[in-house]
């Protein structure tokens, strides 16, 4: 599906979830009513990701390459299409889990001589609180403007990799850099107060607890007020970003920090697509499902129009 630079929301083609996401959503709701007020436990979260992010598997024809990019430990995938442009990836795990690794569930964009997909090993919290994730990103950002220029790179997040995807825009626009072609935050964690709203909205009906959000906030920020627009890009200002295009599931505990997020992108003069996925938990297009097929095609399609038309590279080959 082709996205013009709208600034409604769009329709999504399933208006009732599949049987695979009210399964899914059914028992990580439950698991996440009970884990709700309990401490967490970060070793155990930290396992669960790795063991997530084994098991993905890259599109036929996709390479993936471990390199260093400023100096930043980086997950390459590709089909050889490099021409095409980059799309930088920012993991999620609300910033104290998650790896690179998790960027081959995103390699679909680099599928059929698709983009090259960047995903990024940035520093975590509680180790490594804020701004060591932003920096890294940042470096990282810094390489790819230079080397494929503003016009050939998107920046995809999702989840905590969402707000770490729009803080670096505002960081990136203070340095002066050009802004890439597009932007894409899914499910994205923008708000990272005690008081916002994603600490009431959905409770009970998404995989997220309120309780380590607020943890996982706490050790991010280490220090920090949360209502900083490094901690919280909510509180930025979005002036001169690129188009973007935000999906959300309308069970996900972070629906308002994504109209929010929208609501004051379009204040600014951003272009702007938001997708409500009607049933959908928070990280969605990780669970095997109609619309995770839906969104995947609607974030390549977006992507793909930002960056410049090339000749196909011979051989690529199909997912």
């Amino acid at each position: 599906m082709t996205h013009p630079e709208a600034t409604a929301s769009v329709p999504v083609a399933r208006q009732q979830p599949s049987l695979a996401m009210r399964l899914a959503g059914a028992v990580l709701s439950l698991r996440a009513r009970r884990k709700e007020g309990r401490p967490a436990d970060l070793a155990a979260d930290r396992r669960l990701l790795r063991r997530l992010a084994a098991l993905a598997r890259p599109p036929r024809g996709v390479r993936l390459t471990q390199e260093a990019i400023a100096g930043v430990p980086v997950l390459r995938a590709s089909s050889g299409a490099r021409a095409r442009g980059t799309v930088l990836y920012l993991h999620g795990g609300a910033y104290m889990a998650g790896s690179a690794r998790d960027g081959v569930n995103a390699a679909h964009l680099s599928a059929d001589g698709g983009p090259d997909l960047v995903s990024v090993e940035y520093r975590l919290a509680p180790e490594h609180p804020y701004p060591a994730a932003v920096e890294d990103a940042l470096a990282v950002y810094r390489e790819l403007v230079r080397d494929a220029g503003p016009d050939r790179l998107v920046v995809v997040g999702e989840s905590a990799g969402g707000g770490l995807a729009l803080v670096l825009l505002q960081k990136a626009r203070e340095e002066g850099l050009p802004m890439p072609a597009a932007v894409v935050p899914v499910f994205p964690w923008v708000d990272l107060s005690p008081d916002g709203a994603n600490t009431t909205a959905n409770i009970g009906r998404d995989m997220l607890t309120r309780s380590h959000l607020l943890k996982a906030a706490g050790w991010y920020a280490g220090g920090r007020d949360p209502r900083d627009p490094g901690v919280s890009p909510l509180f930025g200002s979005f002036r001169d970003f690129p188009r973007a295009y935000v999906a959300v599931g309308r069970h996900d505990l972070l629906l308002d920090d994504a109209r929010q997020l929208v609501t004051r992108m379009r204040a600014e003069g951003v272009p702007v697509v938001l997708d409500e996925w009607p049933g959908t938990i928070h990280g969605f297009l990780q669970v095997p499902s109609a619309e995770r097929r839906q969104c995947r095609r609607r974030i390549r399609a977006f992507a793909l129009e930002a960056l410049p038309v090339v000749t196909p590279v011979a051989g690529a080959e199909c997912s």
